[in-house]
Formats: structure tokens, C-alpha cells, sequence
């Protein structure tokens, strides 16, 4: 029977709704349910057994003039109110799906009289047992100040003439110390959202594109990377990566759950709407532990401010979970005043979404939107480094021609930071330039170490610097910083994959051999997984399993440089046929690819056959992989001819061997 009060309580199950207080509670316990599911829960329940109707529904929630994709936020919202329901929409024991129409409420539901009102002076009895330890620290500290105050007042106000005056004087002295309260309470409050020591750890979800266009998720994608980027300048937050986070977009899963799984305390998600020039953002913090709503705010803003908005956001999250921002994210937020032309910032992103593919067909994409970036808005820093890593890729693969490659990309990098010197990115794709190609290691120990100054949470940055650990011998202390990229990026397969790595470099092949199976768990199909393995149980010898692995990674993505290692393994097994075959390969290969040399030279060179192998190493330069530092060119030190070719081929002390 439907209900006609505006403020009422009602039963349900296991639980109790009271539309008057806006609470919801399981067996005495509140829950946390935002306002739209609530109000969803209520015009369900005055109405039990009836279809509402999906428009009803969306009149109810947003005003005509309201701007947003109805049907993606009214299912947010739903799903919000089963999640707090411990509801399913295949099984459902509350709320039923009716399909193309609306839902219907199945449970039985009492309406039970308005609360009491609570009488001046008194505390409802639920709030006695709450927060207790907090609550009495608070009370002594009141009490103290109290005491103090009381010893210093003067004698006129211990006297029954001076009652009033020291009434009113109490009442202020009250409202100081409730303010000191609140002071000693905040810390308490937020600890309990804190990872380990004082850090807080946190993931942003990806945010739901609500514009109504599925081509519009590249925006809501790289508005969720920008905070990502933008909270890890804080250093009391420990921000999960956006490779961890992406796997929950359009999960069915309760934040509770997603929190446990990504080891957080606190879940940032939201939406993203666009429509022409216009963008319209709303956000919301929430205890992940508890699923109770801690901070929420909508921003509405013109296109071309996006890169301060992406900074309000980030600045009003840290504030509201540490209570400060460090002089780093004041000194960032200062220098982001700059507009962006929407049309370049749309061509930015397309081109991030592209590279991240790590394609050939992506890379090729990713080069022309950063390109139409660059030409829409000349001013544009981010557009300069997007393009310039999509050429250090190209080099550092070896699918490009090297030199060619690292020039244009050093060039794109100067123009960058000549238009913001603040690009964390930048600086760190500058300080891989001076190690690989300039072979400049305090130089690129100086740009990789500015980056992480100016950013200390980019863990972009932080496994930059471990490479440069890595290949500079200081191989422990690359490992440990490489966990602790994984830590911040615990569902990456590209992460987990390259601690993997570090340990074959380390020697260590039974971690390595544990490490890679984790990133194949998370994606079997990972063709870099696959090929590292296959180089961790080379060395344990077990050449067998190791050529099984490798002919996965060339299965699902084949290249010259793995079918060259391939070889290089045949040869160790004693494979002789099957090795030349992968010559064979190699040079059938080359009409179409750029394959090197020196990679057939390795071949020959495992094969034993030292002429084959110097005669291709004639051919090669000195920017072609592998280098002539390679392990598999060993058995060549003491002839002569490969001594010449060492003088011209060798890498400078400076240049990374690995």
C-alpha cells in the first residue's frame, strides 16, 4: 500500500530505513547509501509490489534541466542501492529488474512510525558505544582545558553576581574546546582510513563516462589517469596505478570487495559528462572498509580549464584525507594555469590511449593524434612528450632505425620543457635518452632523480629510476624499487612482468620463474611473460621448457628480436638444425622488418661458428641491438678480427649493457 508521508520508517528484511534521518541500518548497524540510491529506496518502498518505471525514476532523481546520461546514472545508482542491499539483480530479494520497464520492490515492507524526536540534552543511545576511544580522548582533553580555565578566572566570576558572565563566557570556552575537539578528532578519523605508518592508501576507479557517446571513454579514462598523476604528488597518499584500477571499470563488484583486493582504504570514483565545450565532473570519496560516503562535490566547467580542474579535484581529495597539501603539490598546482585548446586535449588523449595499446597498428595511431595535438595547440607541453615517448619506443625496441629515433624524441623533449619544466614525464623520458643514447649517466641520473622530486608517488618514474638501478649494478636496490612500484600497481602484468625481469637479471631463476607466473595469471596471453620465462629456465638449463615458452611469446606476437634469442637457445641445447632455421627465418624476415645483423650474428655466434658470426657483425652498427657486450658473444673475445670490431662496436662505460 503506497504511503503518502514524506518522512517515514520502514522495514525490510534485515533492515530498517528511516527517510526522516536519511539512515539506513542492518540490525542496528547504519550503513552508508548515498542520497540518489536513497531516494531510489524510497519511492521503491512507499510503493511496494508496483513497477516504478525507469522514467519515473529519472524525474524523480535529476530535474529536466539536469545534465547527465539518465540511463548510465540511474543503473550507477541502482546498483549502488543493491550493493548496500547485499542485493543481486539475477536473484534478487528486494528490488526486481522488470527488462525495458523499470524495477519493482518483491520484499515485504512495514511502515513503522516516525523516531521519537531526541529531548534537549540527551544523546540517542546508538551514539553511546560509538567511537568510544576517540570520544574519551576528546572528553579528557576538554575536561583539562576545563580545569585550566577554571583555575585562571578571575574572582568576580566565582561569585553569584558574576553567574551570568561566567555563563556566557562558559558558552564561548565550550565552543573553543569543541573546536580543539575537532582538531585531536581529525587525525583519529582519518587514521582509520590510513594504510601503514601515515600513509593513506587510496584507488581511483575509473570514472563512468555519462556524455552518452561509448567514443567518449577515452575522456573518462584520462580524466581518471590525470588524478591518479596528480594524488601521487602527495606523499601520505600511496595511490594505486591506473593499470590496477582500469580492471574495475564496469566490474560488479562492491567497493568493500575492490578495496580488500587492491589492499585500500579509501576509494575515489565518479563520472565525467561532455557535451561541445562544456564538462561536468562529479566525485566521490568513500571508506572502502565500511562503503561509508566521506566526501562528495560536483565541478562544472568550460573544456579548456580541464588541466586546472584535474588539479581542484586532486588538491580537495588530499586536503580531505591528510588536512594538507605539500609545497611541491602548491608549487605544481601554480604553474598549471595554462588553458588547453579541447580539440588538442582530445587528440592528447587519444594518443595516450593508443600508445598504452603497445601495437604496432596503436603506435601508428598514437604518433598522428599527438602530432594533430602538437599542430591545434602549439603551447601544449604534454602533446611535445607524448610524441617524443612515442619515438623513444620506437628506438628503444629496435623498430625503427635508433639514431633517427632518440634525436627527434631528445628534440621534442627540449621543446616540451621549454614550455613547462615541470613534466615529471618529460624529465624521465629525458633521463632514458641521456643514459641509452648519450650514454650520459650523471646526466640521466640528474633528470630521472629531478622527476622524482617533482613527483615523488609517480611510479612511472620510480621504475624508470630502477632501470637505471638495474642496469648500473646496483641491482638490489632495483628490485626493492621495482616491489614497490608493483605494491602501488599490483594488478599490472606489464609490472609484474618486469620484477620478473630484474630477477633473470639478478640471476635469481626460480623468483623469476615464480614472479612471471603471477603475470600470467593475470593475462595468459602476455607475449613479454611468456619470452622471460623462456629466458628464466635458460638459465636453469632447462632448455626444453625454456623453447616452449618462447614459441608462445612468438605465437602471439612475433619479432625478430625473439625469434633471434630463440636461436640463441637452440644453439645452447645443441639444436643445430633448428637454430639455422631461425637464421633462415631471420633473413626472410628482413625484407618486411628491420631485422639487425648483430642478431644473426648471436645465433652463429651460440652455434660455435666464429666466421659467420664476425662476417655479420661487419654489417652491423653501433646502435644495433644486441651489442657486442652481449654474453652469447663470449666465445668470440680471443679472435682477433672480433677485437677490431669491438673498438667500433662496443657501447661507451656509460651506456647500459642489458
Amino acid at each position: 500500500m503506497a504511503t503518502q508521508q514524506n518522512t517515514f520508517r520502514a522495514k525490510f528484511g534485515d533492515f530498517l530505513a528511516d527517510f526522516s534521518s536519511f539512515e539506513l541500518r542492518k540490525h542496528g548497524t547504519r550503513l552508508k547509501l548515498q542520497d540518489q540510491p536513497f531516494q531510489i529506496l524510497k519511492v521503491l518502498v512507499e510503493r511496494p509490489g508496483e513497477l516504478i518505471t525507469r522514467e519515473e525514476l529519472c524525474r524523480r532523481l535529476w530535474p529536466d534541466s539536469t545534465f547527465v546520461d539518465f540511463d548510465a546514472g540511474l543503473n550507477a545508482a541502482v546498483r549502488r542501492l543493491r550493493d548496500a542491499l547485499c542485493d543481486s539483480a539475477e536473484e534478487p530479494r528486494y528490488i526486481e529488474t522488470v527488462p525495458r520497464h523499470g524495477y519493482r520492490f518483491i520484499a515485504p515492507v512495514e511502515i513503522l512510525p516516525d523516531s521519537p524526536a531526541t529531548l534537549p540534552g540527551e544523546l540517542p543511545a546508538q551514539r553511546v558505544h560509538e567511537n568510544v576511544a576517540t570520544d574519551s580522548l576528546v572528553t579528557e582533553q576538554q575536561a583539562q582545558v576545563f580545569a585550566d580555565l577554571k583555575a585562571e578566572l578571575p574572582p568576580f566570576l566565582q561569585t553569584p553576581r558574576g553567574v551570568w558572565t561566567r555563563s556566557l563566557l562558559v558558552a564561548c570556552v565550550l565552543l573553543l574546546v569543541l573546536g580543539l575537539g575537532a582538531i585531536v578528532l581529525r587525525p583519529k578519523v582519518l587514521a582509520k582510513h590510513s594504510g601503514e605508518g601515515s600513509t593513506y592508501s587510496l584507488a581511483v576507479l575509473p570514472f563512468q563516462n555519462l556524455s552518452g557517446d561509448p567514443a567518449e571513454e577515452f575522456f573518462a579514462d584520462g580524466m581518471t589517469d590525470a588524478l591518479i598523476t596528480n594524488l601521487a604528488q602527495s606523499n601520505a597518499l600511496k595511490v594505486i596505478s591506473s593499470t590496477s584500477s582500469i580492471r574495475y571499470k564496469n566490474a560488479n563488484k562492491g567497493l568493500s570487495d575492490i578495496g580488500r583486493e587492491l589492499k585500500v582504504g579509501l576509494i575515489l570514483e565518479g563520472s565525467v559528462a561532455r557535451s561541445g565545450s562544456h564538462v561536468r565532473v562529479s566525485a566521490q570519496l568513500v571508506d572502502a572498509g565500511r562503503d561509508e560516503h566521506l566526501w562528495a562535490r560536483q565541478y562544472d566547467r568550460d573544456l579548456r580549464d580541464v588541466l586546472q580542474l584535474q588539479d581542484e579535484i586532486a588538491s580537495a581529495v588530499a586536503l580531505e584525507v591528510t588536512g594538507k597539501l605539500t609545497s611541491l603539490q602548491h608549487r605544481y598546482i601554480s604553474t598549471r594555469s595554462q588553458r588547453v585548446n579541447p580539440a588538442a586535449y582530445e587528440a592528447y588523449l587519444k594518443g595516450e590511449y593508443f600508445l598504452d595499446k603497445w601495437s604496432a597498428d596503436s603506435f601508428d595511431k598514437a604518433k598522428t593524434y599527438f602530432q594533430q595535438s602538437i599542430d591545434l595547440d602549439p603551447n601544449f607541453a604534454e602533446a611535445y612528450a607524448g610524441l617524443a615517448e612515442y619515438y623513444g619506443i620506437l628506438a628503444f625496441t629496435g623498430t625503427a632505425p635508433a639514431r633517427d629515433a632518440w634525436l627527434k624524441s631528445e628534440d621534442l623533449l627540449s621543446r616540451a620543457l621549454q614550455k613547462d619544466d615541470s613534466s615529471s614525464k618529460a624529465h624521465n623520458l629525458l633521463g632514458m635518452i641521456k643514459f641509452q643514447f648519450r650514454c650520459d649517466g650523471a646526466g640521466a641520473k640528474k633528470e630521472l632523480d629531478y622527476a622524482l622530486q617533482i613527483n615523488p608517488g609517480d611510479m612511472r618514474a620510480l621504475s624508470y629510476h630502477s632501470y637505471y638501478l638495474l642496469e648500473t649494478g646496483h641491482v638490489d636496490e632495483a628490485i626493492a624499487e621495482k616491489k614497490t612500484v608493483l605494491a602501488h600497481d599490483p594488478l599490472s602484468v606489464i609490472t609484474n612482468a618486469e620484477l620478473g625481469l630484474y630477477f633473470i637479471h639478478a640471476g635469481r631463476a626460480d623468483e623469476a620463474i615464480s614472479q612471471l607466473g603471477k603475470a600470467l595469471e593475470l593475462d595468459p596471453n602476455y607475449a613479454p611473460a611468456h619470452m622471460r620465462l623462456g629466458f628464466a629456465y635458460s638459465l636453469k638449463k632447462d632448455y626444453e621448457q625454456a623453447v616452449v615458452e618462447m614459441q608462445k611469446a612468438i605465437a602471439l606476437d612475433k619479432s625478430p628480436m625473439r625469434l633471434a634469442h630463440l636461436g640463441e637457445v637452440y644453439a645452447l641445447w645443441g639444436k643445430k638444425q633448428e637454430a639455422l632455421r631461425t637464421i633462415a627465418e631471420l633473413r626472410r624476415m628482413s625484407d618486411k622488418k628491420r631485422v639487425t645483423p648483430s642478431m644473426i650474428a648471436l645465433v652463429y655466434a651460440q652455434l660455435g661458428n666464429g666466421a659467420a658470426a664476425v662476417k655479420w657483425l661487419k654489417k652491423a652498427k653501433p646502435e644495433d641491438e644486441p651489442t657486442v657486450s652481449d654474453p652469447g658473444f663470449e666465445a668470440l673475445h680471443s679472435d682477433p678480427q672480433f677485437k677490431v670490431l669491438e673498438a667500433r662496436l662496443r657501447p661507451a662505460s656509460g651506456c647500459p649493457a642489458f
